[in-house]
């Protein structure tokens, strides 16, 4: 039968309790942005839903830990769903892995219109408006990273939109058989739909990234359904401040005013594409040629960096950069593999790891002692797969570096 059509807004992982970090060192201009992005960020997402006058909102889980934020973050949470009561706005919240209703403080009573999924066990709402039913809004929620169990879920019967709010890794596969309309889900920081029509199966993201790998825009998603039940989605920013990771290709003709240029219409281009937002950019310079020698081994990078924070960093709104860095390619004379050196038997020691892939890297000789060894956890004692080619090809250059001096650029 057909639909009613309607809009709702679809978000997860908050992490108010956690606030933007990777970096060294954080500009004295930027220390309260750094602290306060997360609440921000979150604010938005509900002044979002109340300017696209969504029917009502789904939280896929994550959205605070309320040990780590004392009572400042339940209190926000209960003054923004009243925002939404005032307005008539349902709010489906399942929870993830840090926020399980038993986690939610007792003495902390949420508004009327915040309807909350029990754990382990899948339990179904209907949205209405005007008292006619537009959506059946199934949620289970869960303790730590188990997978979605899609068996659990079925379709509303009669045609009605149906949405299934989850917190978790799921198989889009086996999600696209239970024949439901939406899978908002919640548990990954980036923005991701692994499947599309009939079924949309998506993460709508954190709406503010954290770290330097959380690059690029972050938001929530508004989801229009139209009469016949298909669905389209949208990215509605609100993060409040944007991490960009740019990367520069030089060659041997490249000079440093050549590259200052490069670095400076890059930048103007970052500006004009991303305005009214502070902005975080991560500098690499890859390719070949001298530059790069010096990018590594010189002061030209600090001097880079300080004239790119000087010219952008302080502007309103500022283009923060937080670093140079150089990625040359690993590229070698063949026969210092050959030659009897110290250098040479190193790079005979990183190539026997690279052709033996199952051999693990353990590094438990070198791992410091004491409050290090604390701080960095045993996770560190042995590189894992994932990470093998980069620690790999890291380590070759540093020894080459080290073990050939100035003949390196020659």
């Amino acid at each position: 039968m057909p639909n009613r059509p309607f809009r709702f807004l679809h978000a997860a992982d908050f992490h108010l309790e956690m606030p933007l970090h990777g970096v060294g060192e954080v500009p004295e201009h930027l220390v309260d942005l750094f602290l306060e992005a997360p609440y921000a960020a979150a604010e938005q997402v509900f002044e979002t839903a109340l300017a696209e006058d969504a029917a009502f909102v789904v939280l896929s889980g994550d959205l605070l830990s309320p040990q780590h934020t004392g009572p400042r973050g339940p209190l926000f949470l209960v003054e923004q769903f009243a925002r939404l009561a005032e307005r008539g706005k349902p709010v489906y919240w399942v929870g993830g892995g840090v926020d399980p209703p038993e986690a939610w403080p007792p003495a902390i009573r949420l508004p009327e219109n915040v309807r909350r999924f029990p754990v382990g066990r899948v339990e179904a709402f209907t949205a209405e408006r005007d008292g006619e039913p537009l959506a059946c809004v199934l949620g289970a929620g869960r303790g730590g990273r188990q997978a979605i169990h899609a068996a659990a879920f079925s379709p509303a019967p009669g045609g009605l939109v149906t949405l299934a709010a989850i917190h978790g890794t799921a198989d889009p596969a086996a999600l696209k058989q239970r024949g439901l309309h939406y899978w908002a889900l919640g548990g990954r920081h980036d923005r991701s739909t692994p499947l599309g029509s009939p079924t949309l199966v998506h993460w709508p993201g954190t709406p503010q990234g954290r770290r330097p790998s959380e690059s690029g825009m972050h938001g929530c998603t508004v989801v229009d359904v139209d009469e016949q039940g298909r669905l389209r989605t949208t990215l509605a920013t609100t993060d409040v401040l944007r991490w960009l990771s740019e990367r520069l290709v030089v060659d041997e003709a490249t000079t440093r005013e050549t590259l200052e240029t490069q670095l400076r219409e890059r930048m103007h281009t970052l500006v004009e594409t991303n305005p009214n937002i502070d902005l975080l950019v991560s500098w690499t310079v890859a390719g070949t040629g001298p530059l790069l020698g010096k990018l590594r081994r010189g002061p030209l990078a600090a001097e880079l960096l300080e004239w790119l924070r000087g010219e952008y960093g302080r502007r309103s709104p500022p283009a923060w950069s937080l670093g140079v860095e150089a990625e040359p390619s690993l590229a070698m004379p063949p026969e210092w593999l050959e030659q009897e050196t110290i250098r040479a038997d190193f790079l005979r020691a990183i190539r026997s790891y690279e052709t033996n892939p199952d051999q693990a890297l353990d590094l438990e000789t070198y791992r410091p002692e004491g409050e290090w060894a604390e701080a960095l956890g045993p996770g560190m004692a042995r590189i894992e797969k994932p990470a093998r080619r980069r620690v790999l090809h890291e380590a070759a250059l540093l020894g080459v570096d080290l073990l050939t001096g100035e003949e390196a650029e020659s």
